[in-house]
């Protein structure tokens, strides 16, 4: 036994008040490629279809407000309850992807959140449909906080963040086929039809899920707390036991901080600034945008397999820096194709930020409560994100660039993960001489 609250199994140290910050969980899968090839589709494939069923919203947004005789405040105010159900799905999702698995989580969260956007479909009013964003935010939520880990867990050490990197990859084509499934269908068939369409997820996650096997590094560490009659611990429990999962919990909040708010920020405002400031017209903006994401795809992958290689702070700080150049370059310019190659840059490095992430956070906790801790941590960063696209208008309202500044002083929020980068533990770890993936105690 440690000497602290920890306890010790294989011969490894689990976490405890003992263990040293810059030491983080290790484990090899023991899981056959196709099986790991499969996790990765299924929860790539949950990521597209989430990206759809966020981005349809901003499609079909003036559409819904003039079928239902409500502002666009009103709106906005929906918006906001989508995130906030966004953020309750991450923690309970999280905590159902420790106690029962992460296969049945993430089939269950797809098939919830596929579903209940086909639904809101059927809305007959604002309150129905608010209802019914709530509960597609809810089980969007679970998408990410149990497929990252199931992800994560799938893949060896040394190509997590590929694996990671496909898995961001996906929602960068879901928005881009958010936009495609709008342009052909919003027009004729109507606001219902986008969402009616999002049923699809819920069909092929019931065939996807058949072929999936339960995480390798969660059947080991369940088998070996039984083995050593040890129970489960929770977030909170852990939390209480070691001080290295509180420091863990508050990096990975920071750098969800920075994620969530750059992306909504960056989102959410570069059409307007290319029909307004640019003079781009709505059609040739929106397909520039579609030309970003393709970059995110690209990005997300190739930053994913970069920290594999460097490690996961030195990928990570590297990237959000070269993320801040590129956007401070894009809108200082009033010259389109600077703008467009400053942009290919950001959002790729958006997306290669968030690929970092996702497989630093998600490693930086113990598989015996990893989808509570990443859950957590997630929701946590996401609260500011409510708010930032309303940061971006107040700047643009106070500053003399107008939106251009408030877009180029967004930047300062990424200062929140290049801290976690430079001050919290490297996640990548090579070797065994690790903690143990469990945190439980003595039965």
């Amino acid at each position: 036994m440690s000497s602290g609250v920890g306890v010790i199994v294989d011969g490894a140290t689990s976490i405890s008040s003992t263990t040293k910050a810059n030491e983080v969980p290790f484990e090899e899968p023991q899981i056959t490629k196709k099986a790991r090839n499969t996790i990765t589709l299924a929860a790539t494939l949950g990521y597209l279809f989430d990206a759809y069923a966020i981005n349809i919203y901003g499609m079909t947004l003036a559409l819904i407000a003039l079928d239902f005789g409500v502002s666009i405040q009103t709106m906005g105010a929906i918006g906001s309850i989508f995130i906030a159900g966004y953020m309750l799905g991450s923690c309970v999702f999280g905590m159902l992807g420790d106690r029962i698995g992460r296969r049945k989580t993430l089939g269950f969260s797809i098939f919830a959140y596929g579903t209940v956007t086909a639904l809101t479909g059927l809305a007959t009013g604002p309150i129905t449909f608010a209802i019914g964003r709530f509960l597609t935010g809810v089980g969007g939520g679970g998408e990410l906080t149990v497929g990252v880990p199931y992800v994560v867990e799938s893949w060896d050490s040394k190509n997590r963040g590929l694996g990671a990197g496909w898995m961001f990859a996906g929602y960068a084509l879901g928005v881009v086929y958010a936009a495609g499934v709008s342009a052909l269908i919003l027009d004729w068939f109507g606001w219902r039809a986008m969402y009616f369409l999002a049923v699809l997820p819920a069909v092929v996650i019931l065939f996807v899920r058949l072929q999936l096997e339960e995480s390798p590094s969660y059947v080991a560490t369940m088998a070996k707390l039984k083995e050593t009659k040890r129970e489960r611990v929770s977030l909170m429990a852990a939390m209480k036991q070691s001080p290295q999962v509180r420091r863990n919990l508050v990096w990975g909040s920071l750098i969800y901080v920075s994620l969530a708010c750059i992306y909504y920020a960056e989102t959410v405002f570069a059409v307007p600034f290319m029909v307004t400031t640019l003079k781009m017209s709505t059609t040739t903006a929106v397909a520039t945008l579609g030309l970003f994401n393709l970059s995110m795809f690209v990005f997300s992958i190739v930053c994913g397999m970069a920290s594999d290689r460097v490690g996961r702070r030195l990928a990570g700080s590297a990237t959000l820096l070269a993320l801040s150049a590129a956007l401070w370059v894009m809108f200082s310019t009033t010259s389109i194709p600077l703008f467009i190659v400053a942009g290919i840059f950001a959002f790729g490095g958006i997306g290669g930020s968030w690929a970092i992430g996702m497989v630093h956070v998600a490693e930086l906790f113990p598989t015996e409560i990893r989808g509570s801790g990443y859950g957590t941590a997630v929701a946590i960063g996401r609260f500011p994100s409510i708010f930032a696209p309303l940061g971006i208008a107040w700047l643009a309202s106070v500053t003399e660039g107008g939106m251009g500044d408030a877009m180029k002083y967004s930047c300062i929020v990424l200062v929140c993960a290049l801290l976690a980068y430079l001050f919290g533990p490297e996640s990548l770890r090579r070797d065994s001489a690790a903690a143990s993936d469990t945190v439980g105690r003595a039965g």
